[in-house]
């Protein structure tokens, strides 16, 4: 999966941030959505296509069809840098417990609720996100929470060391 430049856990997926910061970090020329649900919801999903700037092609995927395009070797014969956004670290969990497996995943944007705890300012995690982190790197996947390129990256082990400080 060379291609694949970012994976980032965004619940608001393509939005300013994404577009204008990260996409011109890693010179993403497609991007790729991973979501059941929005896979479909044809109407949806078109808002976040029509939402990328031109000369960036937007997919939304179902799980299973990104397993298939990965295990096909899209990932590694187009000539793309592709970001893949998910919503939830829950998707990006249950990807690798498939046998898919991520050198990186970045958690960029989660918000706050009931039984969440903030990591940094816009992200906030709850008991079940933390099981689901630690497993994703259990697999040899380097994990780590940064909003915005100008932030430093916080590790999930100094994440785990703050949160239980």
């Amino acid at each position: 999966m060379n291609n694949i430049k970012l994976v980032r856990v965004d619940f608001r997926l393509i939005h300013g941030q994404v577009i204008t910061k990260w996409r011109n970090i890693i010179s993403a020329t497609e991007i790729i959505i991973v979501d059941d649900k929005l896979s479909k919801d044809p109407f949806l999903a078109d808002i976040y296509v029509m939402a990328a700037p031109p000369g960036v092609d937007v997919h939304v995927m179902a799980e299973e069809q990104f397993i298939n395009a990965s295990q096909e070797g899209y990932f590694n014969s187009n000539k793309s840098n592709v970001l893949v956004l998910f919503k939830s670290i829950g998707n990006v969990r249950h990807l690798m417990s498939r046998d898919i497996v991520f050198k990186e995943v970045q958690v960029g944007g989660l918000g706050g609720g009931v039984n969440r705890r903030s990591v940094v300012n816009g992200i906030s995690i709850d008991d079940q996100d933390l099981q689901d982190l630690k497993f994703i790197q259990s697999q040899g996947t380097a994990v780590y929470f940064q909003v915005t390129p100008e932030e430093v990256k916080l590790t999930l082990d100094k994440a785990i060391t703050r949160l239980e400080g």
